[in-house]
């Protein structure tokens, strides 16, 4: 009982000259508050993913700009091929997507259904095959491990897509886009 009194009193031992800086009680506080403070903080910068997505923008190259402009579909479903899961179905007004790379392989495929041209009467697929190097990377001791990419190159069929840029390689954590896709546009003129 000595022992745990004699530590008690040690933890209590503050600065007081007769000023009242410091109280034992609030000194403790104080230490309690920073502990609690530090340990919430590490549990915040953890995020629960396990890879990174490639991002891909839709564009369209305008005659007389240097830039090309971004492309609004009208109407996207997007699965992975191999597999049921949809990633979009049927998502409207989008000019931008997210796709999840397989970590377990050295490529993944998709297949994107856009809207089909009047003078078909079903949606146009085309397909699209990543192959890329998994890169595994240690964010932290508490977060573990993440897989990030180096995409080595892309291929698609040519139903509706014209063609792709790959704009970044590197497919880490960051919100860059990775690629550009053209689809074949009807100007009016044929």
């Amino acid at each position: 009982m000595f022992a745990a009194d004699f530590r008690i009193n040690i933890i209590m031992i503050t600065y007081n000259n007769k000023s009242g800086f410091f109280s034992g009680k609030r000194l403790l506080v104080i230490i309690l508050f920073t502990f609690f403070f530090i340990s919430c903080l590490n549990e915040e910068i953890c995020e629960d993913v396990e890879t990174v997505p490639v991002r891909i923008g839709f564009y369209a190259e305008i005659e007389n700009e240097p830039e090309p402009a971004t492309l609004i579909i009208d109407s996207l479903k997007v699965h992975g091929l191999g597999n049921d899961s949809i990633i979009y179905n049927y998502q409207r007004s989008i000019s931008r997507i997210e796709l999840p790379l397989n970590s377990g392989a050295d490529s993944s495929a998709f297949i994107l259904y856009f809207p089909a041209p009047p003078e078909f009467s079903h949606l146009v697929k085309d397909t699209i095959w990543f192959y890329y190097e998994v890169l595994p990377t240690l964010i932290s001791m508490e977060c573990g491990f993440v897989s990030f990419f180096e995409l080595k190159e892309v291929r698609h069929s040519r139903m509706i897509i014209d063609s792709i840029y790959i704009e970044e390689t590197s497919v880490i954590n960051t919100l860059d886009e990775h690629i550009k896709i053209f689809p074949f546009i009807d100007d009016g003129d044929n």
